[in-house]
C-alpha cells in the first residue's frame, strides 16, 4: 500500500506540463476574495467617486453658462481693444493705439471723473441712509412692517418706469419744484435735467431712492444678528447711546458694511440706465459716465475696439478696487 504523500508525489511528477497549465488558468479564474476591511474601502472609494460625478453633473451646466457669458466676452473683449474693429468689416490689429486715445481724449477723462463724482454721491448716502433707516426700524413701533415695506418697494420697479416717472417729476412745472423748491426759493425752480450743476444731482437722487430700502434690509438683517446680551452688558458698565454704537454695533456689523461698500461702488460705476433715460448724458456729459459712454462707442459710433478698450479699463479698476476692499476688510478683522 502506498501511503498518502507518496500517491501525491507520483502524480504531480507524472502529470503533463499542459494539464499543469490547464490546472493553473482554472486557479486564476477563481474568484478574488477580499478581506471585509479591503471590501469596506473599495466600497467607500466608490460612492465618493459616484458623489463627485453627480457633483460635477450639477455645476457643469453652470460652469458652461458662464464660461460662454461671462469669462468668453471678457476675452473677446481684450481681443477687441487692440483693433479697429466696427462689427461689419474684419478687425485690424492696431496694437496699443485705442489705449493711447483714452490717455490723450479730454472727453474720456471728464467722463471718468464725472464717474468718480457719481460713485461718490451715491454709494456714501445710500450707506449713511439705509444704515440709519436700519437703526430706525430695527427698534419696535407701531406701523413699523407697512413702512418697512413701502421703502423696500421702490428696488422691485423697473429702471425704465422710475427713469420716466422722474423726468416728469423735475420738469420746470414738476412736483419737485412746485412742492419742495418754489416756496423756499421766491417761487423759482429749478432745472434739474438741464442745469449742469443739479444734473448730477437729479441723477443720484434717483439711484439712491431706489436702493437705500434694500440695503436698509441688510443692515437690519446685520444689526438683528448681533446678540442683544452684547448691549446689555454695555449698559450695565454705564455706556451711552454713542459708545455701544461705536464700540459694539460698528465693529460687529462690519461685514455687512464691507458687501454694503462693495456693491454700492461696483454698481455705481456700472451705472448706465439713469444717466441714459433721464439726462441722455446731458448737458454737455454733465451726467455722462463710463457705462453710458461705452454704450455710445460701441452702438452709436460702432467703434467696438475702442469700447472695449474702455470696458476693460472699467474692469480692471472694479478689480483693484474690490480686492483693495477686501483686504482692508480682512487686516482690520487681523487686528
Amino acid at each position: 500500500m502506498w501511503s498518502p504523500i507518496i500517491k501525491r508525489t507520483i502524480k504531480s511528477n507524472f502529470t503533463s506540463p499542459a494539464q499543469n497549465h490547464t490546472s493553473g488558468l482554472q486557479h486564476m479564474d477563481r474568484p478574488v476574495r477580499l478581506a471585509p476591511s479591503q471590501r469596506f474601502m473599495l466600497t467607500r472609494l466608490n460612492m465618493y467617486t459616484r458623489r463627485k460625478l453627480w457633483g460635477l453633473a450639477f455645476v457643469l451646466p453652470a460652469v458652461i453658462f458662464f464660461a460662454i457669458f461671462a469669462y468668453y466676452p471678457i476675452f473677446s473683449a481684450a481681443r477687441y481693444s487692440l483693433t479697429d474693429y466696427n462689427g461689419l468689416r474684419p478687425a485690424q490689429e492696431i496694437g496699443l493705439a485705442n489705449y493711447e486715445f483714452l490717455l490723450e481724449s479730454n472727453r474720456f477723462e471728464k467722463v471718468f471723473v464725472n464717474t468718480l463724482r457719481f460713485v461718490a454721491g451715491y454709494a456714501l448716502p445710500t450707506w449713511i441712509i439705509g444704515l440709519g433707516f436700519a437703526l430706525i426700524f430695527v427698534q419696535e413701533f407701531k406701523g413699523r412692517g407697512i413702512y418697512r415695506t413701502l421703502y423696500f418697494m421702490p428696488i422691485l420697479l423697473s429702471e425704465t418706469v422710475i427713469s420716466i416717472v422722474w423726468r416728469l417729476l423735475y420738469q420746470q412745472q414738476g412736483a419737485i419744484n412746485t412742492l419742495f423748491v418754489a416756496p423756499f426759493n421766491m417761487g423759482a425752480g429749478i432745472n434739474w435735467i438741464t442745469d449742469p450743476q443739479a444734473a448730477p444731482i437729479a441723477v443720484m437722487i434717483v439711484s439712491i431712492w431706489r436702493v437705500f430700502g434694500y440695503y436698509m434690509i441688510i443692515f437690519m438683517n446685520g444689526l438683528q444678528n448681533i446678540p442683544v446680551e452684547y448691549y446689555e452688558a454695555a449698559r450695565v458698565d454705564g455706556a451711552n447711546t454713542r459708545q455701544i454704537f461705536w464700540q459694539i454695533t460698528m465693529p460687529l456689523l462690519r461685514p455687512t458694511n464691507m458687501f454694503v461698500i462693495v456693491v454700492t461702488f461696483i454698481t455705481g460705476f456700472q451705472s448706465f440706465a439713469y444717466q441714459f433715460l433721464i439726462t441722455k448724458g446731458g448737458p454737455n456729459d454733465a451726467t455722462n459716465v463710463l457705462g453710458l459712454m461705452i454704450y455710445e462707442e460701441a452702438f452709436a459710433k460702432f467703434n467696438l475696439g475702442r469700447a472695449s478698450a474702455m470696458s476693460l479699463v472699467l474692469f480692471a479698476l472694479l478689480l483693484v478696487l474690490t480686492i483693495f476692499q477686501l483686504y482692508l476688510l480682512r487686516e482690520r478683522e487681523e487686528i
